[in-house]
């Protein structure tokens, strides 16, 4: 299991997966908004909470749709054939 650090200020979150160098930050602002930053590596994105919402359930649907997929493969022999010819 992967254990995060978390951390914690009085206007920022952050919670770290370091085994795939993953950082999450979340940060009320002064408008009242927040704002999440995501960083994977070097690479950062900053996003509404909104849009990291809406972000994080196409992941999560992308990922049980690939899971779907993979199952049904794996239980049907004739697939694997099937993919083979085509």
């Amino acid at each position: 299991m992967i254990s995060p650090v978390q951390r914690t200020t009085e206007r920022v979150r952050v919670h770290e997966l370091k085994r795939y160098d993953l950082k999450v930050t979340v940060s009320r602002q002064e408008s009242g908004s927040t704002l999440v930053q995501i960083a994977l590596g070097s690479e950062v994105r900053t996003l509404s909470l909104s849009e990291f919402t809406c972000f994080w359930l196409d992941m999560v649907e992308i990922s049980r749709e690939g899971t779907a997929t993979q199952l049904s493969f794996l239980r049907d022999p004739q697939a694997k054939t099937r993919k083979k010819s085509a």
